[in-house]
């Protein structure tokens, strides 16, 4: 139990650190918590200077332990950058617009995006302020900085896909035409080179290609597909969904590309030819 002693020398010792001001002993106490950068495992400590102290012989800080074992709750900084070095832990402590990190190293830094989803903390409003105590810089970025997928582009004419998929069960006369944005690495005849008919993506639609936003859990709506040339050799494939609610784009891959046209596009919108260096091959009958 801390008493009032130690309370004040504590809090004279962290004065002036970014991550530990004197809100280290703020009530409610569970805005501290520590994610293990491997198994992104978080856990919530009421202080995390005298739960390291009185947790040196855990596991998770049996690489701390020689150390924290000559430290004392006046060492307040340097206990927090010994186990952040020693232990692979981050340190985060959680307020109602603000977030502050503690972590050694770009190779100690964990993957925040679950953890932040988890908290509803992925939101523009949100102030993370980074510090790195390896190099003690300090970054300060927002929470939708670690939302799932990249933002969508600002140019990409989402409500032109969003009302042509409410017209997916419905034939109209523009279905045959390009839909902008694309980049198949397929070919239709008497489409240009790549870009994919709106006529393909009506079926995949229809035919349930779609996905789940990682960040808001909605649908997403698919918006390319096919095989993308990577480097001079090389082709990968590319299905790319987007949300329009959080508006991030997801790049996914399939295997088996010709598996999935075959399941995913009815006969008559399946591609003619492939894209290969530029140049198209015409492509057997794929069924």
């Amino acid at each position: 139990m801390t008493n009032r002693r130690e309370f004040l020398q504590t809090t004279a010792a962290i004065t002036g650190s970014l991550i530990l001001p004197t809100s280290l002993f703020a009530t409610p106490p569970s805005n501290f918590h520590f994610i293990h950068v491997e198994s992104l495992n978080s856990f919530r400590v009421p202080n995390p200077v005298s739960w390291s102290l009185q947790n040196a012989h855990q596991p998770i800080l049996e690489r701390a332990a020689d150390g924290l074992g000559k430290l004392t709750p006046n060492d307040a900084d340097r206990i927090i950058s010994l186990v952040t070095r020693r232990c692979s832990l981050n340190l985060l402590e959680v307020h109602e617009r603000r977030v502050h990190i503690q972590f050694w190293g770009t190779n100690g830094q964990a993957d925040l995006k679950p953890f932040f989803k988890d908290h509803g903390l992925a939101r523009p409003e949100i102030e993370v302020v980074l510090k790195d105590r390896k190099k003690e810089t300090v970054t300060t970025l927002t929470g939708d900085s670690f939302l799932y997928g990249v933002p969508i582009a600002a140019d990409f004419p989402l409500e032109l896909f969003q009302e042509k998929w409410t017209s997916r069960f419905v034939n109209e006369s523009d279905d045959h035409h390009a839909a902008p944005s694309t980049n198949s690495g397929f070919a239709w005849n008497g489409i240009e080179d790549g870009l994919i008919p709106w006529a393909a993506l009506k079926s995949a639609w229809r035919h349930g290609a779609s996905g789940v936003c990682q960040n808001c859990s909605g649908e997403t709506l698919l918006v390319n597909f096919g095989l993308r040339q990577v480097g001079v050799f090389n082709r990968a494939s590319c299905f790319d969904s987007v949300c329009g609610r959080c508006g991030r784009l997801f790049e996914d891959s399939v295997e088996d590309v010709s598996g999935w046209i075959v399941a995913n596009l009815d006969e008559g919108v399946r591609p003619d030819a492939e894209m290969v260096w530029g140049k198209r091959l015409k492509l057997e009958a794929i069924s």
